[in-house]
């Protein structure tokens, strides 16, 4: 029996993408176990979630931070995510999953530069490397030095939870509403859809997810100067649940984000039929492909004109594409590919 770590540290926030994909990723590989792979997570202390109820786990420590020698052993380690907070100990053979290099966009120029040298130090020391998007393998091989190392490309898994009560609260039943749904950061770009309204006047705006932060008060700020107050709801951060029926219920799903590494807003809402209105760039024209429509300037005439051309285009083969699009993404075929990587690097 080999022993694997998998870092799902990320779920201290399951309200982000990372936080999402570590969940989910945890619940796919314990769906599908491998007999003579024994699995531990490595989880944020005091974490708890019915996923991993009777799993074997290790809880965020000091010494598993700064000591990995002085920790328990494993025969491999796989870090989730780009920069992680946690290492193997010397010798462990590493795996390290790329999400995206957004730090270079999102960070002042110094900053972003010490991430950089972190990671290359990362990507030097690891045995394998994966990136989740075809996009986020180009920008590695563009800013790192691979010495030789290959990117093996394992697109996320998508799965969201389905329910039978969608209701929703009654301030968004008043009218159809577009959806953006993300932690609200500037790579969102979010306050291109705030002009955009007006080529809308019958539909709201809906914003769920964590609002508290710099660009979160400046999206607050131009509601209000823009008498919108009325038509756009920031919910703050939702649950499966609510995630669910607002996707359901949304007229369209509009991400006009400049900086992404995958976009499972995008997948989500394919899964559910939806019509998905996002920026041609990084790795969202990758993620969408033909089921989504794209928004190639953020002016508004241009935008309102794309989503009024996908809206009235849109209808029930459209949404068949959409769903099919989306089912191309499954857990199943992602873990499958993490195994396969597991099993070649035992076998070493």
């Amino acid at each position: 029996m080999r022993s694997i770590l998998i870092d799902i540290y990320k779920t201290k926030d399951l309200n982000s993408g990372l936080g999402q994909f570590s969940l989910q990723l945890a619940q796919a590989i314990l769906a599908n176990p491998i007999a003579d792979q024994r699995i531990t997570f490595l989880q944020p202390r005091g974490f708890r979630h019915k996923v991993l109820q009777g799993c074997s786990v290790v809880e965020d420590s000091l010494i598993l931070r700064y000591l990995p020698q002085l920790s328990r052993r494993f025969d491999l380690w796989h870090s989730t995510h780009q920069l992680p907070s946690h290492r193997p100990a010397r010798g462990t053979p590493w795996i390290l999953t790329i999400h995206d290099l957004n730090f270079l966009v999102e960070k002042p120029a110094p900053k972003a530069a010490r991430y950089l040298a972190a990671l290359q130090r990362d990507v030097d020391r690891a045995d394998a490397l994966t990136a989740i998007s075809h996009f986020t393998k180009a920008e590695i091989e563009a800013r790192i030095d691979l010495r030789g190392k290959a990117v093996r490309v394992i697109p996320n898994g998508v799965a969201l939870p389905s329910y039978a009560d969608t209701t929703l609260p009654a301030a968004l039943t008043l009218r159809p509403f577009f959806l953006a749904i993300g932690v609200l950061k500037e790579k969102k770009n979010l306050d291109v859809l705030l002009p955009l309204l007006s080529h809308f006047p019958d539909h709201a705006l809906v914003i769920a997810g964590n609002d508290r932060t710099a660009y979160g008060d400046f999206i607050r700020q131009h509601v209000v100067e823009m008498g919108l107050s009325d038509r756009v709801h920031m919910t703050g951060p939702v649950d499966d649940r609510m995630r669910f029926a607002l996707y359901t219920h949304c007229a369209a799903l509009l991400m006009p984000s400049v900086a992404e590494g995958f976009g499972m807003p995008v997948v989500e809402a394919l899964a559910l039929g939806k019509p998905v209105f996002a920026s041609r760039r990084t790795s969202l024209p990758e993620v969408g492909g033909d089921a989504a429509r794209y928004f190639d300037d953020f002016a508004p005439n241009a935008m309102a004109k794309v989503i009024s051309d996908g809206l009235r285009d849109w209808n029930d083969d459209a949404a068949r594409l959409a769903r099919q699009h989306a089912h191309g993404y499954s857990w199943p075929h992602c873990v499958k590919a993490y195994q396969e990587l597991y099993a070649e690097l035992l076998s070493r």
